[in-house]
């Protein structure tokens, strides 16, 4: 399995506090709790599109850690939902948020789409670095869909595979491969469109991405704090990543729709 870290919350406290209970920010997590290219830039450059306002209640699909959640509710103001399958990362997401002193604007759910049943539809919703792991795309997305309000904005930051080059494993979405499902940047958006979902735009992120990435790596991981050091195999994950982007054989697409009215 994938995602099968434990023990997150005495990792994160020994990284970041020292072993310490202290109260954390957002902004300390943040090396460590973006499970995405581009780190808390690449909410920023999300937060562009979605134009989101306090009032507007939030759908964070795929929420892992809790990072861009919480990132968009002390931007905005907003109410963020995160879903995610994986219970320890719902549970470590809920921990650090409370820490934060952002349990009353950000919760956080163990949950599949597909069992999310809202109080009332999204006004705005946004997944990072999660259907690489989704075969049937339509149908998760049209999942998606139905959890939003007609009009509300949707924002997608994926990784999409860009030639037919073997990939080296692990990734960090997957181990060996057997559960990756990469789409080209071509039937990504065609997957989310049919799915209820109109396009306003489908930006190539990748060269951003890959100045990204020479910022953090030399030859390796800059010491300090960061995500590799809490998911199984890290290091080699990551720089796995960098390096298919750097090669070509994979790129990070940037999108924004609205729900369809219809």
């Amino acid at each position: 399995m994938t995602y099968a870290e434990k023990n997150l919350m005495t990792t994160i406290d020994r990284l970041v506090l020292g072993g310490s209970n202290e109260r954390i920010t957002p902004e300390t997590l943040q090396p460590l709790d973006q499970y995405h290219a581009g780190g808390p830039q690449a909410v920023e450059r999300l937060l562009d599109t979605l134009a989101l306002s306090p009032p507007d209640a939030v759908l964070d699909v795929g929420s892992g850690l809790g990072g861009p959640a919480r990132q968009v509710a002390a931007t905005s103001g907003c109410q963020v939902t995160g879903v995610d399958i994986t219970e320890a990362y719902v549970e470590a997401a809920t921990e650090l948020t409370d820490r934060c002193g952002l349990s009353d604007r950000v919760r956080f759910l163990h949950s599949d789409i597909a069992d999310l049943i809202p109080d009332r539809p999204f006004d705005a919703g946004f997944t990072m670095h999660v259907q690489m792991n989704i075969e049937a795309k339509r149908e998760w997305f049209a999942e998606i869909a139905r959890r939003l309000a007609p009009g509300a904005r949707f924002a997608v930051w994926e990784v999409c595979r860009t030639s037919g080059a073997e990939l080296s494993w692990p990734m960090p979405w997957s181990m060996d491969g057997s559960d990756s499902h990469l789409a080209t940047p071509d039937a990504l958006p065609d997957a989310i469109i049919s799915a209820g979902f109109e396009l306003v735009e489908w930006v190539d992120e990748t060269a951003w991405a890959i100045s990204w990435f020479d910022t953090i790596f030399t030859d390796r991981l800059r010491p300090g704090p960061n995500l590799a050091m809490l998911i199984e195999d890290g290091p080699t994950r990551i720089l796995n990543f960098a390096g298919a982007l750097a090669g070509g054989t994979l790129g990070v697409h940037r999108g924004a729709f609205v729900r369809s009215t219809g």
